[in-house]
């Protein structure tokens, strides 16, 4: 019995929850001048105000560096902002506290959760428990551990290296991590990569039973 016991501890040690696209197409949007400079072409220059402004902590900042520098990375810019990396590490944090690592965690949504702490989504965005812009693991020691496993991923991957049209036009980046060696998963981890709403969305409304046309 105890063997056993010990076998499910071990296989739930590391968790992952991953976004999804919204069915609703957004629009396209035209990128600033200087703003099409990949990430790849110059590895060394990281586009942000400071590496503080990536995350508040130095887990936190490594990760978030290995997602901007990634080879496979599709996004023409990815940029960090103060308050995404502020509302990750609150969501580590409350993950570790809880001992769960999921998207609802607080009892918000994601997007939801984005909106209450002033950082204003497209409309089209789902509301209520919806999820376009945050990833979550636990159990996972290192930043190269869990860059791996988001990656091995089919959905973390698509939303963290912009592998869709809807992901790929998300351009802000914050990252979360909290250590708590009593909490079941220890590691925790959080991500959001999103987009702020700009005059040329399309003026629909969305909620996870589907959107409202103007």
């Amino acid at each position: 019995m105890l063997i056993f016991i010990m076998m499910l501890v071990l296989l739930s040690a590391s968790a992952l929850a991953a976004p999804a696209p919204t069915d609703t197409s957004p629009p396209q949007l035209h990128l600033p001048a200087g703003a099409t400079d990949n990430v790849k072409s110059n590895p060394d220059t990281i586009p942000t105000n400071t590496i503080t402004d990536c995350g508040l902590n130095e887990a936190a900042q490594q990760l978030a560096l290995l997602i901007i520098q990634d080879p496979l990375q599709q996004r023409t810019r990815l940029s960090c902002h103060p308050l995404l990396a502020e509302a990750a590490a609150e969501k580590a944090k409350t993950m570790a506290q809880k001992g769960i690592v999921n998207h609802y965690v607080g009892g918000l949504g994601a997007n939801q959760r984005l909106r209450m702490i002033g950082y204003q989504l497209p409309p089209f965005y789902s509301g209520a428990i919806g999820n376009q812009v945050e990833a979550v693991a636990g159990g996972y020691s290192t930043a190269e551990e869990v860059w791996a496993a988001f990656k091995a991923s089919n959905g973390h991957r698509s939303h963290l290296l912009g592998e869709l049209p809807f992901y790929r036009q998300q351009l802000h980046i914050g990252v979360g991590f909290h250590y708590k060696w009593s909490s079941p998963h220890v590691e925790y981890w959080t991500v959001y990569i999103a987009r702020e709403a700009v005059a040329e969305d399309i003026d629909v409304t969305c909620y996870d039973i589907g959107c409202i046309p103007p």
